[in-house]
Parts: structure tokens; sequence; C-alpha cells
């Protein structure tokens, strides 16, 4: 049976503990001055109130730009992980029962963000790769997910001679583009955000626009 996150009061309330217990490890370590400013910031902002503490998870997984709380760039890191602690069961259970067949959806099916990244493999279905919880499923192997836009006149495929193991697929439609990993190793370390921003500056010299969702900012 697929376990099921507490009730939304509680699962915010769960997260934002984590939230607090994560700045708070933050803070003890040797920090750049201006991470170290954030986060007592931020800490300032968390301990006052449990309410805050769940302002601030809501606020993070609704993606609004608008009446951001304070240190909003250091508080999307740590509240992700936070929000991944807490999920960890669903997602455990979900990577266990999924059915890919009948999701086939642009999204991600655990906490509704555009894909990050995508893998491809010989003639393995592509799968698209979730930025925030680090979720993964399957889509259909031509098309944008952004747009939907399936005209192969209008996609096309940016190699990458210091990267091999990587290509961006792009649009010429919307002007998106995917990071795709067509390795078969290592697939943890490889869709992860994190580890493709350079990528990111490479599309960007390119003009093309990044439409995933994503918690760094370049």
């Amino acid at each position: 049976m697929l376990e099921s996150l507490p009730a939304e009061s509680e699962y915010s309330a769960a997260a934002g503990e984590l939230l607090l217990a994560g700045n708070s490890e933050l803070l003890k370590r040797d920090l750049p001055e201006a991470v170290a400013a954030s986060a007592k910031v931020l800490q300032d902002y968390l301990h006052a109130s449990q309410e805050n503490r769940m302002l601030a998870i809501e606020w993070v997984e609704s993606g609004d730009l608008e009446d951001a709380p304070p240190a909003a760039g250091l508080l999307r890191l740590l509240a992700w992980s936070a929000i991944r602690r807490t999920m960890a069961p669903v997602l455990t259970s979900y990577a266990e029962m999924r059915k890919d067949e009948e999701w086939l959806r642009a999204y991600c099916p655990v906490c509704g963000s555009l894909p990050a990244l995508a893998h491809v493999h010989h003639d393995q279905p592509r799968a698209l790769a979730c930025g925030c919880c680090l979720a993964n499923w399957q889509y259909q192997r031509i098309g944008c997910p952004f747009c939907e836009n399936e005209d192969q006149n209008q996609l096309s495929v940016l190699t990458i001679e210091q990267e091999p193991l990587f290509r961006l697929d792009a649009c010429g439609a919307c002007h998106g583009y995917l990071k795709t990993y067509i390795g078969e190793r290592d697939t943890q370390l490889y869709l992860s955000d994190w580890s493709t921003l350079h990528l990111d500056l490479l599309a960007r010299e390119n003009k093309l626009e990044r439409k995933g969702a994503s918690l760094y900012e370049i």
C-alpha cells in the first residue's frame, strides 16, 4: 500500500522543524560571510514561530516569487532538503509501485514541478527528472515537455564536445531546453541539477531559456 503523507498542516509542521534544524546545523559551520548573514536572518525568522516555519515551507512549494520570506535563496535550498526528507516514505513507495506508462505527463507526479533533466539510453524510454524532490518518471521519447511541441523541424539537439555524456535538447517553439544525460552509470549524480549548472550557462549562451524548476539561480 502506498504510504501517505500526514495531514497538510502536520506535514508542513514536520518539514518546518527539519528546516529549522538544517539551518541551525548550517550556522555551526565556517561559512562565507554572505551565507552566514543569510543563515542568521533566516534563523531569526524560523525560530520566531511555528507559523513562520510552516509558511516558509508552503511558500517554497508554491513556487511563488512574491511575498518571499527572508533569505529566500538559502531558504529554497534548505526547505527542499527538508521537504524531501519529510516525503521520503512516499518517494520510496512511489519508486516501488509506479506505473510509468500510466503517467506520461510533463510535470513531476510527486511535487508537480517541471523537469530539470532527462535521461535517455539506447532504446529505453525517456525519463524526466525533478530538480526539486528528485523523483523521475517516464515521458514520450519525442517532444518538448514544456510546450508539448512535437514538430521535429522545431526540435534540435546540441552536442557538447567537453561533456560526451550530455546533450541539450532544445525547442524552437518555446526556446526551452532540457539537459539530457545519455549515459547509464551514476544516474543519481548525473541527474542532480546542481552537478550540471555549467550546462545551464552553455544553454544561456545559445539563447535558450530555462523552463524547468530549479533551486539554483545562475
